[in-house]
């Protein structure tokens, strides 16, 4: 049993969605086919149920990168082995609009966190890129479109700090196709290449940084979530 997610091999399906707000999770397990709880330690909420006749879990995995590799890490060991992280993200140029469907196809990070201690010393001088899988990431969009939504596609920047982005850095990350921010899935893309998971995300526009918008609750984006869900269940079980 690993040191955080207190569940066994089995209760762990090959599939499954990360996302940060166990709320989240709560809600997302509705869409389930007798979803079963299987850990709540550490407040990882995980639930295993059916979707299309096959076996997911959904898993909160917290807030910020050193908190999800932790769950990303257990997880494998578990079984995993296809996994979408379906969350929120800000805009970082005035095109991005609450609600809109973000799927990142490269993620640009804080050099000296989380994914530089895994990267190790013999690396640390070269700029890795951190990318998901490509089919997966191409499912995603597939189901998306099959229910009738639209997506933009662009790099996510994965902040190590939730409060301290400032407009100045904000514009430059978008001038270089980096029009969202986060805080995870770098360390999502990179864990996948070191543990050959198939990984990919699907993020939610919840405010804009450069126009200060209001930050959007998860209840306010329910709807949105619900239908993202959908998508990113379709696209793992396919």
């Amino acid at each position: 049993m690993p040191a955080h997610i207190h569940a066994k091999k089995g209760d762990v399906a090959s599939r499954v969605v990360i996302c940060g707000d166990p709320a989240r999770v709560e809600a997302l397990s509705k869409l389930l086919e007798r979803p079963r709880l299987v850990n709540t330690n550490r407040g990882f909420i995980a639930y295993t149920g059916k979707f299309n006749n096959k076996y997911v879990t959904i898993v909160a995995h917290g807030i910020g990168q050193p908190s999800a590799a932790i769950v990303i890490e257990e997880l494998a060991q578990l079984g995993a082995k296809e996994m979408v992280r379906l969350g929120t993200c800000g805009g970082l140029d005035e095109t991005m609009k609450v609600g809109d469907l973000v799927v990142p196809v490269g993620a640009t990070y804080t050099y000296g966190g989380t994914v530089t201690q895994y990267i190790g010393t013999a690396l640390r001088d070269k700029a890795m890129a951190q990318t998901p899988d490509y089919g997966l990431t191409e499912k995603i969009m597939h189901a998306i479109e099959s229910l009738h939504m639209k997506f933009v596609i662009t790099n996510a920047y994965s902040t190590d700090s939730f409060y301290s982005l400032d407009d100045r850095t904000a514009k430059e990350l978008a001038a270089y196709d980096n029009r969202v921010v986060e805080m995870e899935v770098a360390t999502l893309f990179m864990l996948g290449k070191r543990k050959g998971l198939k990984t990919a995300s699907l993020l939610i526009v919840s405010d804009n940084i450069i126009k200060h918008t209001k930050l959007f609750s998860h209840s306010e984006l329910e709807e949105k979530v619900m239908l993202s869900g959908k998508a990113v269940l379709a696209a793992l079980t396919v």
